[in-house]
């Protein structure tokens, strides 16, 4: 067991105001802190894993950080705020580390944030959970910025002559507004990784404490109304009101107003945390695919994922909850069933017409499946036909124009047909139930059974009839969450976590010298699968600091590919590959990244939606920071973009891309050669990235482009 390991003990009394300084870690335990945030607030799994990552000098607190949150399997976010969000940081935060400033004595603290309700929960040195109140913990991290005015705002609020009793609330006005553009590094928010597992994903959004509480609401809501129309009946049945009976009736119906509210906003808690858990996936899948795997596949077939993503999100949820509801309605019209006249006949007659329902729940689902199969090939057969339309004039036989079309719309009407009727019958099925339930009872009544008996019986038979309509009602809401479910399970199986990426340790990426070896290959083999002729085969490379490398062959040489294998956007089938003389299970693949920064190809780069800055500064953390923001419009300039920046209204925070301000061809390819040396990599990779560009532009990014760049290779035609 380690230290982080030892178990937390309870929380100190509430009594006084505690010490925070006793309560932050020293620096020098960041890790073992974060290592027991992380497993106090439920991020970790039950395996230890050694969070130890070797930090040599020279590398920024934040960069270890991440490493070690990275070999813990969790995410740490830096967070820099300015001074009046630090308030909202903190109720809101949690779990976080939070950055105490320095003290006389040197070194830096950590206050570790496990929660934050009415009160802060901290966990102190000794693993005790300490409460504080969050006003407490904000002065603490205001600290530095706020105390060289203390004296000043109160000289000048005693020179103003304003009162005693308001003088703290006016101090605190006067603070906001000197510092309110301030920004503060305040530490680290903790969350699972993106591509955690969806248990991790529910245990940190506590999504089966939810789904409980819905059920219990659920079975408490049909028990309450059970119990009302139960008192109501035997009133009824006896003849004889009392106040008293018909009070507590009153009550048990009044008591259903609140806990059916309080049922609303589970389900819609239930759905929200749903919701995000699937989106989460989703984009985990996103990032996690090859790009050998999407790259032939159209903006058509992305599309559609996208609708059947939210498809999904809008159904799912609303799905689920309808059929538990339908389930629970059910289950108590058995309850009452069985100590109704028809007993056990009854019961067994409502478990057969479950079963019925189920079966066509089952049938719907898969007629919805095949449905949506075909017309999804409809559409996409529709939208290349239209596409293509000029071709198919000129080169196709008009007599074969429909065959493919009309075959696939025989098989849609017939897909179609099977699926209405199973719809149908699955809304005829619960209007049936009330018919052959009410004749069963026929052998009781017959028999003279008592009158309280058949109510019981007809109360059951109604609130059987209801849970068989929800359950109908929903069929159309789960053959649909389901089909696009099937669609999108790719995507959301191959968003699985992957411990590969995490660093074993942290080196500095930005202390090289000229001269100093950079990148070594050996024998580099790539295939793009398996059994096909290598695209490489026994490539041999050396970079060191200040080289500049031009790589020429003719195209389906493997230039590219080669280029993408130095990036690490693909993994060689043999050979050694070292940055800095270490391969890249021991960087990671965020510290590969930071060493190796590429320009694709231009019909492989992008213009992202947002300002012209988000997308130069993509690189680095958004938003940007005036130096960073100077620094981006330096390197524009010296690649003849300034005209550019002033032509737009906005400057640097122009909207560009397909919605915002349109760039030129040429423009597009300095904005991508901008991001790269705006990553501040060692190693700049350029794959084709002048050929838009004129004698005299090309010259200019030629110019800045060896300037800035420790080491450089150029990908080019002959």
């Amino acid at each position: 067991m380690t230290i982080a390991d030892q178990p937390i003990r309870g929380a100190l009394p509430r009594t006084g105001v505690p010490d925070l300084a006793r309560l932050a870690w020293p620096g020098e335990h960041l890790a073992e802190a974060l290592e027991v945030l992380a497993r106090q607030a439920g991020l970790l799994g039950g395996g230890g894993n050694d969070p130890v990552v070797a930090a040599p000098s020279g590398v920024a607190r934040a960069r270890w950080v991440e490493a070690v949150a990275a070999r813990l399997g969790i995410e740490a976010e830096p967070v820099r705020c300015g001074f009046e969000d630090l308030a909202a940081l903190v109720q809101g935060g949690g779990p976080a580390l939070l950055r105490l400033p320095s003290a006389d004595s040197g070194g830096e603290r950590f206050l570790v944030l496990l929660r934050c309700a009415r009160r802060a929960v901290l966990i102190s040195p000794e693993r005790s959970l300490v409460r504080v109140a969050p006003a407490q913990v904000v002065a603490a991290l205001q600290a530095d910025s706020a105390a060289p005015m203390l004296s000043q705002i109160e000289r000048l609020l005693q020179r103003a002559g304003v009162h005693e009793a308001r003088r703290a609330m006016a101090g605190r006005a006067l603070l906001r507004e000197h510092l309110a553009n301030q920004s503060i590094m305040a530490g680290w928010l903790l969350r699972p990784l993106l591509a955690a597992s969806m248990g991790t994903y529910t245990r940190h959004f506590r999504i089966t404490r939810s789904m409980l509480g819905v059920g219990f609401l659920i079975l408490l809501l049909q028990m309450l109304v059970i119990l009302s129309w139960a008192l109501l009946g035997r009133e009824a049945l006896s003849g004889v009101f009392t106040w008293a009976r018909v009070s507590a009736w009153a009550l048990l119906l009044f008591t259903t107003i609140p806990v059916q509210l309080w049922l609303n906003m589970a389900e819609s808690r239930l759905e929200l945390l749903f919701s995000a858990t699937i989106k989460l996936r989703l984009l985990a899948g996103a990032f996690s695919l090859s790009p050998d795997a999407v790259r032939h596949q159209g903006v058509g077939m992305f599309l559609g994922l996208v609708i059947d993503a939210e498809t999904f999100d809008a159904r799912a949820a609303l799905g689920v909850l309808a059929a538990l509801t339908g389930l629970a309605q059910i289950g108590g019209a058995a309850f009452v069933l069985a100590y109704g006249a028809g007993g056990a006949l009854n019961v067994l007659l409502l478990g057969v017409w479950l079963a019925l329902i189920v079966s066509l729940l089952l049938g719907l689902v898969y007629h919805n499946w095949r449905w949506f199969a075909v017309h999804r090939s409809m559409t996409n057969e529709l939208v290349e036909a239209m596409v293509g339309h000029r071709t198919r004039l000129v080169q196709e036989d008009r007599a074969r124009w429909h065959e493919a079309e009309d075959r696939a719309l025989s098989s849609y009407l017939r897909i179609s047909s099977g699926l209405d009727w199973t719809g149908a019958a699955l809304a005829a099925v619960p209007r049936t139930w009330t018919i052959i339930a009410m004749a069963a009872l026929a052998p009781a009544i017959l028999a003279g059974a008592e009158p309280t008996a058949l109510a019981i019986s007809l109360g059951g038979i109604i609130l059987a009839q209801q849970g068989f309509d929800t359950l109908a009602r929903s069929g159309n809401t789960i053959a649909t969450s389901f089909t696009a479910w099937w669609q999108i399970s790719p995507l959301l199986r191959s968003g699985a976590a992957q411990r590969g990426g995490a660093p074993a340790f942290v080196a500095p990426a930005d202390n090289h010298e000229s001269g100093q070896a950079l990148l070594m290959a050996r024998g580099l083999v790539y295939r793009y699968r398996t059994g096909a002729e290598p695209a490489l085969r026994g490539c041999n490379l050396r970079i060191a600091v200040g080289d500049r490398v031009l790589l020429e062959g003719p195209s389906g040489g493997g230039k590219s590919t080669l280029a993408a294998v130095l990036a690490g956007l693909r993994q060689p089938e043999a050979g050694l590959l070292l940055l800095d003389g270490f391969d890249q299970p021991s960087l990671g693949v965020a510290g590969w990244r930071q060493r190796v920064s590429m320009v694709p190809q231009f019909h492989e780069n992008h213009v992202f939606r947002g300002t012209f800055a988000f997308n130069l500064l993509m690189g680095r953390r958004w938003p940007a920071s005036p130096k960073d923001m100077a620094e981006a419009e330096e390197i524009c300039r010296e690649l003849g973009l300034g005209g550019l920046i002033e032509r737009m209204p906005a400057g640097m925070l122009q909207q560009v891309g397909e919605t915002g301000w349109q760039i030129s061809h040429g423009e597009r390819s300095r904005l991508f050669l901008a991001r790269a040396l705006l990553q501040g990599a060692p190693l700049i990779i350029l794959d084709e990235s002048f050929g838009a560009l004129d004698p005299a532009t090309l010259d200019l990014a030629m110019t800045c482009a060896l300037r800035r760049a420790p080491a450089m290779i150029l990908i080019a035609h002959p």
